[in-house]
């Protein structure tokens, strides 16, 4: 199974600051490259190109290009979403939409959409970008729901993946297909129309 300690880890070189330095140049070489020329047309030999470093270096650090790419996205994007603490569920709804609608309109948005495209065809791909880019959020999420329930907004069987799945794929589904702006407007109209509905939704 594949993880961001796996990943970041299979990237370092023990003890070597050296080679933290040129773990960072290279997936800095590699998140470039997929905003120039995308997940398909990226190389290796480009990437060692545009990072100065050896395709020997590359395959030593990791063991293909989908474990590559998803290193260099967990190293731009990471673990940079703030968790929100209004004193509200609606209130931490809407602030975490509105950073979420922000960065995914962003030139990021633009690399992992990218990214996301390229992995619907690529197995591979799909695996890791799973594992860093989807369920690393889902610890923020969780802790939103639970702030809730300890407010009594919502019933404690309420299950995080609720909002875990229906954002990533509102935002998602809209960026890929082109569905319109990712504006205030989009981000207020998923919160109050979706997120909220389906998250105090009692069943009877």
């Amino acid at each position: 199974m594949v993880t961001r300690e796996s990943l970041v880890g299979a990237c370092v070189l023990p003890g070597s600051k050296r080679g933290a330095e040129r773990r960072s140049a290279i997936c800095q070489a590699v998140y470039e490259l997929l905003g120039k020329v995308g997940y398909d047309r990226m190389t290796m030999d480009a990437i060692a190109t545009q990072a100065k470093a050896s395709k020997a270096t590359i395959y030593r650090m990791w063991q293909d290009k989908p474990q590559l790419v998803a290193e260099a996205l967990v190293e731009q994007f990471g673990d940079t979403t703030p968790t929100p603490d209004t004193g509200s569920l609606r209130g931490d709804l809407h602030a975490l939409m509105t950073y979420a609608c922000q960065t995914t309109d962003s030139e990021m948005g633009e690399v992992v959409a990218g990214v996301m495209t390229a992995a619907a065809h690529d197995p591979r791909l799909a695996e890791v970008v799973n594992e860093t880019m989807f369920k690393a959020k889902h610890t923020l999420h969780e802790q939103i729901v639970r702030k809730a329930v300890d407010r009594g907004e919502v019933h404690p069987d309420t299950d995080p993946n609720l909002l875990h799945e229906v954002m990533h794929n509102m935002l998602t589904g809209r960026k890929l297909w082109n569905l319109g702006p990712l504006d205030d407007e989009y981000a207020d109209h998923v919160v109050e129309d979706v997120l909220i509905p389906v998250l105090t939704y009692r069943k009877p």
